[in-house]
């Protein structure tokens, strides 16, 4: 009985402070302000993604691959360059015994894990690409 006094004084003391107050009515513009709000916030850009590496590098990167194609297609040896101090016959000093030697992996196997790295790579493209929409919106 105490809880339903407590109550009922909490009711009484709200419509008390609910009539007090004054009825406030939205100006006439309130619609078109807030929906030119809303506009103004749909035109800014919150989020745009930026390449982390430039073109600039891309193009240096594609010049640099396309002389080294170029150098090694004329048939230069390497020891104009100065890599004849270093020893290239290191991979017969290690010993490793032959691990792969007894596995067979039939075509079967191979044309799966074909199709399966390809449909990895579709499912990335297409969650990149879906993320990349919900991020701007």
């Amino acid at each position: 009985m105490g809880e339903n006094k407590h109550i009922e004084e909490l009711n009484a003391f709200a419509k008390k402070y609910i009539n007090e107050i004054e009825k406030e009515s939205p100006s006439i513009d309130f619609t078109k302000n807030v929906m030119h709000s809303i506009m103004e916030y749909e035109k800014s850009e919150i989020y745009t993604p930026n390449s982390l590496i430039s073109k600039r590098t891309w193009i240096l990167l594609a010049g640099i691959l396309m002389v080294g194609i170029f150098y090694v297609s004329k048939g230069k040896s390497l020891g104009t360059i100065g890599f004849s101090k270093i020893n290239w016959d290191i991979s017969s000093k290690i010993r490793m015994p032959n691990l792969f030697e007894n596995i067979s992996v039939s075509n079967i196997m191979i044309y799966a894990c074909f199709f399966f790295t390809v449909l990895i790579f579709a499912q990335i493209y297409f969650l990149k690409k879906r993320f990349e929409t919900n991020l701007k919106s």
